[in-house]
């Protein structure tokens, strides 16, 4: 189990930790987790944020923290916020709060340890947590079949990323992943 991370005096958050799940695990887990809550693509993660129980706020990092795209912390398993940062644009935030919901399935529901406790995942660097967030992030905004369908039928990515919304660079990488490209 990670140690608490002590943060603004009293509050001690667990760091998060990877789930350990495969690639295709985690694409799996995302698809039905996004099946599950209705989600489909290029809906409202906001509203979805908000059905589980938590919050989406927008904080300006850019001069305290410009490296910090994004950042989760959860109370319990129905209260969690999702930070974003303000310098960012729109298709940026989806990812992101997409990434972060891919913290709080894997890192924390997926883990029954860390249920009941307070868990942080800071997006910082590239590891295996990080790499789990973001494979959870394009699964769930684009879904291997709704992708591979919408691919066939015009295999452009600017389209594409406009049909998930997406940006471009993330509708490649997915198209990338799932062997179209």
């Amino acid at each position: 189990m990670a140690a608490p991370l002590r943060l603004r005096g009293s509050m001690n958050y667990l760091d998060a930790s990877p789930s350990g799940l495969s690639k295709a695990q985690v694409h799996e887990v995302a698809e039905s987790f996004a099946s599950q809550f209705g989600y489909t693509p290029g809906g409202d993660l906001t509203k979805l944020v908000e059905k589980l129980g938590g919050t989406v706020q927008i904080k300006d990092t850019l001069l305290t923290d410009p490296e910090r795209s994004g950042s989760l912390y959860v109370e319990a398993p129905d209260e969690f916020k999702i930070i974003l940062p303000a310098h960012t644009g729109r298709s940026r935030d989806r990812f992101t709060i997409a990434h972060e919901l891919g913290h709080y399935v894997l890192h924390y529901l997926w883990d029954p340890t860390r249920v009941g406790q307070r868990m942080m995942a800071l997006r910082r660097g590239s590891d295996r947590l990080e790499w789990e967030a973001n494979w959870f992030a394009a699964a769930f905004l684009m879904p291997s079949k709704a992708f591979k369908q919408a691919y066939k039928a015009d295999a452009n990515i600017a389209g594409l990323a406009a049909r998930f919304d997406v940006s471009a660079q993330a509708a490649e990488l997915r198209a990338k992943g799932l062997g179209l490209l």
